[in-house]
């Protein structure tokens, strides 16, 4: 199968202006999603769709292809990641690369590896999957736990909702898509009907575990992945040393 990469990265951000340019250990965040694309041995093209100029300079020098401008009505808050994952499909299959399925990275999620990517890709062809997505294990607010409110009465927030489940180490695991990888068929990005996420009926995961389930949507989680960088880049010198 032919495994397309994107890169969603657009220039606009509320919450943290110019986010995936912002530093990270000396690095604009864009690099180290782009590094994990490359040290991926199961995609065969990865690029990255953006409408912004800086960003896509950016990428090419970090190793990354941009062979293609990302409309501005597909860059902004209100669009979902599907059609500007076919967006790109489209434009690749213009420039003579047709995908058989496209596979799409979280540029705010700095700690994803080229091994998590991998093994997405080998659950997608080894099951025969509509998709794949990472999820990542809730720890806390568990949906056993979850309540409403009627005025200032608290009730039940649905049918599994189970107040006899009080520690948490008796819960059933529950799970969570994390966002940071999908694989999607190219059947399921043609047919789309806008109206859901594009995953299908045969929906399989991959378990993202620690910081790698760690993405950036406000200021204080980019500080938190500045501190738990250099905390990497320290442990790495002491084991070099």
């Amino acid at each position: 199968m032919q495994i397309l990469g994107v890169i969603p990265a657009r220039g606009g951000s509320k919450s943290i202006p110019r986010k995936n340019l912002q530093r990270v250990e000396g690095r604009p965040l864009l690099a180290y999603v782009i590094e994990a694309a490359r040290n991926a041995t199961c995609l065969d093209r990865f690029v990255v769709s953006t409408e912004d100029e800086e960003i896509a300079e950016a990428a090419r020098e970090l190793g990354a292809e941009v062979p293609f401008r990302r409309p501005e009505e597909l860059a902004t808050d209100e669009v979902s990641i599907v059609p500007v994952v076919r967006h790109a499909m489209e434009m690749m299959d213009e420039a003579g690369f047709r995908a058989d399925a496209v596979l799409s990275l979280q540029a705010t999620s700095p700690f994803l590896e080229g091994e998590d990517i991998d093994r997405a890709i080998e659950t997608f062809e080894r099951t025969g999957a509509d998709s794949v997505a990472s999820v990542e294990r809730i720890e806390h607010g568990h949906p056993y736990w979850v309540k409403r409110l009627e005025g200032d009465r608290l009730l039940p927030f649905n049918a599994s909702s189970d107040d006899s489940y009080l520690q948490r180490q008796d819960l059933p695991p529950a799970y969570i898509l994390d966002g940071g990888i999908f694989v999607r068929r190219r059947e399921l990005l043609e047919q789309w009907s806008g109206k859901d996420f594009g995953l299908g009926e045969n929906v399989r995961a991959v378990v993202l575990r620690g910081l790698k389930s760690l993405h950036i949507d406000d200021p204080m989680e980019l500080e938190m992945v500045r501190f738990f960088m250099s905390e990497k880049r320290t442990r790495k010198a002491g084991a070099g040393g």
